[in-house]
């Protein structure tokens, strides 16, 4: 017997559903409010939206999209460990211009704020990446960024000890 599907009725009623940020938003809020360390990675979307990875000893990892005040807040916790009210809608999430890696930006921002973070060696990297890692009271965030030549040059520039 030979079975035979019918993808016509299929055809026409792909609809991307859009992500529960709301859910995401409410569980970062607990985490922070429990005191949970946090691990965060930033990327960008395939909607060119900017989002956070987020984990903890608890919690599995989730993406948590992003906003400028969301950021803050969520850098500002890792910080000092203070949790700050959102008055936005969780729903609502900037855009990354298309060709920029949001991941990057993050990382310029502590850079050219005098924050000092971790580089693994080169020699020890894959040779098409960087990563670093800022640690810090209620969390670290990891870096890993293309190792190009414009890359390691903002680096050096900046006094960074890649």
């Amino acid at each position: 017997m030979k079975m035979s599907f019918n993808f016509a009725a299929l055809q026409g009623t792909k609809q991307q559903q859009q992500y529960d940020n709301l859910g995401a938003h409410a569980e970062v809020e607990t985490m922070m409010k429990r005191g949970d360390k946090l691990s965060v990675k930033f990327g960008t979307t395939k909607n060119q939206h900017p989002y956070a990875w987020v984990e903890s000893e608890k919690v599995a990892g989730f993406k948590y999209e992003l906003d400028v005040e969301r950021t803050n807040n969520l850098i500002n916790y890792m910080m000092t460990g203070d949790v700050s009210e959102y008055a936005g809608d969780p729903m609502k999430c900037d855009t990354v211009e298309a060709g920029k890696d949001y991941q990057f930006e993050v990382m310029k921002e502590f850079v050219e704020n005098g924050q000092t973070l971790q580089y693994v060696p080169l020699f020890r990297e894959y040779p098409d990446k960087i990563s670093a890692t800022k640690t810090m009271f209620k969390g670290t965030v990891f870096f890993r960024i293309p190792r190009t030549t414009e890359n390691l040059d903002y680096l050096r520039e900046h006094k960074q000890s890649v």
